[in-house]
C-alpha cells in the first residue's frame, strides 16, 4: 500500500476513514447522547412528515378522477 503523506494525516491510500469501513466498527467514537424529549421531538417530526406525505398523495389520487385525467 502506497502513503498518502509523511504528515499527521499518515494513512494507507486504501483505507477508510471514519468507521465508513465494512466489518466491526472500533467505536472509539462518543456515543450519542440524546435527552427523552429531543428522541420523542424527533420521532414526532418523522411521523408527522411521514402522515402528511402519504395524505397530499392520496388527496392527490383522489382528485385526479374529477378533472378527468387518470
Amino acid at each position: 500500500m502506497s502513503k498518502i503523506t509523511d504528515g499527521l494525516n499518515d494513512r494507507p491510500k486504501d483505507a477508510t476513514i471514519a468507521q465508513s469501513g465494512a466489518g466491526l466498527p472500533d467505536d472509539s467514537s462518543q456515543p450519542i447522547e440524546a435527552t427523552d424529549e429531543e428522541v420523542e421531538r424527533v420521532r414526532a417530526k418523522f411521523e408527522d412528515d411521514a402522515r402528511a406525505k402519504v395524505k397530499k398523495e392520496i388527496d392527490e389520487q383522489v382528485e385526479k378522477p374529477q378533472r378527468g385525467s387518470a
